[in-house]
């Protein structure tokens, strides 16, 4: 996994959208400045990495939009899964 600090347009999207970090289908994750070493973040991030590997990137980013515009962004499933992993040891 590399994580890297947001800049440009990723910082911009993260800071308006309210979110911490964003995790790309190409294995990097994107986390706002000073967040870099949030363990808890970090295991989120993560589980979107194992989702994306688990289901593949296609599968992954159909299955994302289709469940947050059903769902919602919180009880997105993949997120729902996300959070239960920022508790794990």
């Amino acid at each position: 996994m590399r994580v890297r600090t947001a800049t440009g347009l990723i910082l911009v999207f993260l800071r308006l959208s309210g979110f911490a970090g964003l995790t790309s289908l190409w294995r990097t994750v994107y986390v706002i400045p000073g967040r870099e070493h949030d363990q808890r973040l970090l295991r989120h991030e993560r589980a979107h990495l194992e989702q994306i590997e688990r289901d593949g990137r296609l599968v992954f980013a159909a299955r994302y939009v289709w469940w947050s515009l059903r769902y919602g962004y919180r009880d997105n499933p993949y997120e729902v899964e996300a959070r239960v992993a920022e508790h794990a040891p």
